[in-house]
């Protein structure tokens, strides 16, 4: 893999499965905090970095990390600090915590202050308490401009918050005052996502018996979602992913990484991680990533993306950008351009407006951003 790994810098994710208390609708691994335990896998995560530039011959050079979880703010400073270490940052490299707002503190952002991190993001997911309170969130409505204020005190001026919508009961009318609660707080970018959950999830099995309301039927949440990019890109937000805005040049660099299909490795148990031609998964298990780590096992489960899984993968993440995919970039790629075997399905979805084509990019049409993973199917099944 050495000779293999990329010589540019690539985006680095860090999975920090830890969490205070699981929030009933969500899907990624998690499991409950204990300091002795997070310390202990403060260490793996070291000690998996280490591993890797044992594979490569030297540092990874990073122009993007990303710490996603979980919670991952339940890191310490100290503990971000030594992580980021063991990489070779590009100076103008993104670095985003991912936070919960109960966490922000004067202390904390005052000991956050001494690392690396440049840009947040906050899982606000609504302004309505009791929407809040379905959520399985410690926090209210009213907290979020006081912590803001927090943050942008000490400095952070990219900052992202985070929305939920088609929750339990919600109404459009709700939904717009959430709206409009976020267009206040201005942060430089707002990532917006209809809830789903998956059959497992505790907030599914309570809806199934009649405890809470049922989410937003397929009409209502397609109504959710116009009223969102409606609203946000009329606030001056660029609509630049399907579930994504910002203010011009605050666009998630380390997302675009995954949207442009380029490199990036992850790191930490159910991380999945991306170095072409291989896609692999981390166990969804501490002990078990812990074992691999130890046997010195990198890309556990890996796949060869080649040929048309690869151009699946290219298609299913570059559609996903309102701007659409380079006609170019994918010729470089695949040695063909896109259209070619895809006349008579690019032909049906042209006339049925799904789609728009010109000499340079292939993108979804506006009314079929809702809709995209019905139309990227059809593109990818020629």
């Amino acid at each position: 893999m050495g000779q293999d790994f990329p010589l540019s810098p690539i985006a680095v994710y860090l999975h920090n499965p830890f969490c205070l208390r699981p929030c009933p609708y969500c899907s990624f691994y998690r499991v409950a905090y204990h300091q002795k335990q997070q310390a202990e896998y403060l260490g793996l995560l070291i000690e998996e970095l280490k591993l890797w530039k044992r594979e490569i011959g030297r540092k990874i050079s990073a122009k993007s990390v990303y710490f996603g979880g979980g919670t991952p703010a339940l890191l310490t400073a100290e503990g971000i600090n030594n992580i980021l270490q063991e990489m070779h940052l590009e100076p103008d490299a993104e670095i985003t915590l991912e936070i919960n707002p109960i966490q922000i503190t004067p202390t904390f952002v005052q000991e956050l202050q001494a690392t690396a991190v440049n840009r947040i993001s906050l899982g606000v997911q609504s302004f309505d308490d009791e929407m809040l309170r379905l959520l399985g969130r410690r926090h209210h409505g009213s907290d979020i401009p006081a912590k803001m204020e927090l943050l942008r005190d000490a400095g952070y001026e990219n900052i992202s918050l985070d929305l939920l919508y088609g929750l339990p009961a919600q109404t459009p009318e709700m939904l717009l005052t959430d709206i409009e609660e976020l267009r206040k707080q201005k942060p430089q970018h707002i990532s917006t996502y209809l809830l789903t959950l998956d059959e497992d999830s505790p907030m599914l099995q309570d809806i199934e018996s009649g405890k809470i309301p049922h989410l937003a039927n397929d009409d209502l949440a397609a109504d959710m979602y116009e009223l969102v990019c409606e609203l946000l890109t009329g606030a001056g937000y660029t609509h630049y992913e399907i579930s994504n805005f910002s203010l011009p040049g605050y666009e998630s660099r380390h997302n675009l990484s995954y949207w442009h299909s380029e490199p990036y490795l992850a790191l930490g148990a159910s991380a999945s991680g991306w170095l072409p031609p291989w896609r692999y998964d981390n166990p969804a298990s501490i002990r078990k990533h812990q074992n691999n780590i130890r046997k010195q096992v990198l890309m556990p489960h890996k796949k060869r993306r080649q040929g048309k899984a690869a151009e699946e993968d290219y298609l299913m993440m570059g559609l996903r950008l309102t701007q659409g995919i380079d006609r170019a970039d994918f010729e470089r790629r695949f040695g063909r351009d896109v259209t070619e075997g895809r006349e008579k399905t690019m032909g049906k979805l042209l006339f049925c407006r799904m789609i728009e084509l010109d000499d340079n990019w292939l993108r979804l049409s506006e009314s079929a951003l809702f809709i995209s993973n019905v139309v990227i199917g059809e593109l990818m099944w020629r």
